[in-house]
């Protein structure tokens, strides 16, 4: 009996923890951009909205967000959001500051939206491990289509195209 109760009790809390996965609603998430300025999912809905979670201190995502800065005139003219949201500084568990996102635009020529996610890096859409760099794409009502670790700058691209033709 102890048991059932045990599975019934799982069967109710589990999902608490869960994370978003791919065609569920994203949960009203905000960060604080380069400029102070509070960006919420909320004000991002209209448009495909690419969450890109790094650190600065992660080479995977020095080269990601180097080559998303570049290749940006792709999609800059498609109706898409791009946001990097740094997670911790240039060392291992140096916090996010507005001098640190201002260096983290200017090194990397960011043309995008540029805010802190500390102690975030994509943990309502990932499963422990965090791994980094992670990206989710969330369409015009808000949903997950897209969520990979690691994901290249053409798969990107090819969601951001497929998800905001009119």
């Amino acid at each position: 009996m102890r048991g059932i109760l045990v599975l019934v009790l799982c069967g109710f809390v589990y999902p608490l923890f869960g994370v978003v996965e791919i065609g569920e609603k994203s949960p009203e998430l905000c960060w604080k951009s380069i400029e102070s300025q509070e960006i919420c999912v909320k004000d991002l809905q209209s448009r495909v909205a690419v969450l890109v979670y790094s650190t600065g201190w992660c080479p995977g995502c020095q080269d990601e967000i180097a080559e998303l800065s570049r290749r940006y005139s792709e999609i800059k003219h498609t109706a898409v959001a791009l946001v990097s949201l740094s997670a911790e500084g240039f060392k291992h568990g140096e916090p996010v500051t507005e001098e640190f996102l201002k260096a983290w635009q200017k090194k990397y020529q960011i043309p995008f939206v540029v805010a802190a996610s500390p102690n975030n890096a994509g943990k309502d859409f990932f499963k422990p491990p965090y791994y980094i760099p992670a990206t989710v794409i969330l369409d015009k009502a808000g949903v997950v289509r897209f969520k990979k670790v690691d994901a290249s700058v053409d798969e990107i691209f090819k969601e951001v195209k497929l998800l905001a033709k009119p």
